[in-house]
């Protein structure tokens, strides 16, 4: 398909075209000007900082061929959508765009490993044809429908994150995706400022089991303690994935960075996948891709080979070498289940230089925040690291005793200074902390001096 046919995105949003319809059929849909294309059409949304509706003149004149606006504002010039609300509006296309597309939609959601595992997927599934995937971490109200729309007619899977920061949100926007197959990562204190306990956290994910239809699948974790609440939500299959035994496909972590796989309810025979990053959440993560490559009728070795062209996005262990000292920059987001998994895996890699941790805080936790720290602290005093340095405000609460070596600074740069007066080559150093502390800023410190 070359593009969306001007009628069929009036059909979507029960609307007529006003100042005339476009020529040409629809390239895309964007709300940014700044990226906007020839023959797109432009979604002018409100935001609290800002109106898209100031931008309608750049839209026009980098060539968009249409807009959706709001019906209270005024425009004469070129075609334009009128609608109520313009991010129900986008919606709506999404909605209409996916009753029609025909191939296979996996939903992911989760606390911690979305964008490990939607990559992941999509890697594994990318052996069998074109797939689709969620751009960087376009999984909102807003980012969803747009990921969607940009779609390809041709690609025969589309993989999507959903995200949330309150009840509420995961239904819908599973009910807009209408997935297939869903996917639910590990479950932890992510956005723990916006409910009551885990359990309500764990229910918000389950949003995503009831959108499954009776003809789909859901793969969940048979080792979490909350796999039962979420199984009960479904009308799905329910495929498992365990990493300690009865499920349908078991892993097992045979080399720091291989995963042998079980299948228990299939006759394939156990197989080794090689994985490009060490940590068994990090196999987790794999496991699941792998169970959803296999019940779709992959083979083994597809599988493997799709595996093997998954790389992590930026900030997400990101390795870098700087004076010989290797930086390991996992800065991208953080809270307590990745905080561990992370430093876990960071304090059992091999080698003879000294381990550094510098972490800052992990941000929206409400009132669990002090004390998720202070047990963060006690977790990084049992993994004998040669030095810990905590930065930040909330930084102060992650006390460790562990180390002679532990040091807490206001600033990024201060952590660096730090780092430049206790490391040497073959030296290793973790970045951790959620995306607020900007904690890749001690590399860039480090770099300048």
């Amino acid at each position: 398909m070359s593009g969306f046919r001007p009628e069929e995105l009036s059909q979507w949003v029960s609307r007529r075209w006003k100042n005339g319809i476009p020529d040409d059929p629809v390239t895309g849909i964007s709300n940014d000007t700044r990226t906007i294309q020839p023959g797109n059409l432009y979604v002018a949304i409100r935001g609290e900082n800002f109106d898209g509706h100031d931008f309608m003149r750049q839209a026009f004149a980098k060539g968009a061929g249409g807009a959706l606006v709001s019906e209270r504002f005024e425009w004469s010039e070129n075609p334009v959508l009128c609608v109520p609300d313009t991010i129900k509006g986008l919606q709506d296309m999404a909605r209409g765009y996916r009753k029609k597309w025909l191939g296979t939609v996996i939903g992911i959601t989760g606390s911690v490993g979305k964008t490990t595992v939607k990559e992941m997927c999509a890697d594994v599934l990318s052996m069998r044809g074109e797939v689709h995937r969620t751009a960087g971490n376009y999984n909102n109200h807003i980012g969803l429908p747009l990921s969607m729309m940009s779609m390809p007619w041709e690609a025969r899977h589309g993989v999507f994150e959903i995200g949330m920061n309150h009840s509420g949100e995961i239904g819908p926007l599973a009910g807009l995706l209408q997935p297939n197959i869903g996917i639910i990562t590990d479950i932890g204190n992510a956005h723990r400022e916006h409910f009551h306990s885990l359990e309500e956290i764990a229910l918000e994910k389950a949003q995503l089991a009831k959108q499954v239809p009776e003809s789909g699948m859901m793969i969940l974790d048979r080792d979490s303690e909350w796999f039962s609440l979420i199984s009960n939500q479904t009308c799905a299959g329910v495929i498992t994935v365990s990493m300690k035994g009865d499920a349908d496909y078991v892993g097992h972590v045979s080399a720091p960075s291989v995963l042998s796989v079980e299948p228990q309810a299939s006759n394939l025979k156990p197989q080794a996948f090689p994985l490009p990053l060490p940590g068994e959440h990090m196999m987790k993560n794999a496991l699941r891709a792998i169970a959803l490559g296999l019940e779709l009728g992959m083979e083994p070795d597809e599988v493997a080979e799709g595996l093997r062209k998954f790389k992590l996005p930026a900030m997400r262990w990101e390795e870098s070498e700087v004076l010989g000292i290797k930086f390991i920059n996992d800065a991208y987001n953080a809270n307590p289940l990745s905080m561990r998994a992370n430093l876990r895996t960071f304090a059992a890699l091999p080698g003879s230089g000294n381990k550094w941790a510098v972490v800052g805080g992990m941000r929206e936790l409400g009132e669990t925040s002090e004390a998720e720290h202070v047990e963060l602290g006690r977790f990084i005093d049992g993994l004998n690291l040669d030095g810990v340095i905590t930065v930040g405000e909330l930084g102060k609460t992650i006390i460790c005793n562990g180390t002679d070596r532990f040091f807490h600074v206001p600033e990024a740069g201060e952590a660096a200074q730090v780092l430049k007066e206790h490391l040497q080559s073959g030296d290793r150093v973790l970045l951790k902390a959620s995306r607020g502390e900007r904690l890749e800023q001690v590399l860039e410190h480090f770099k300048e001096i």
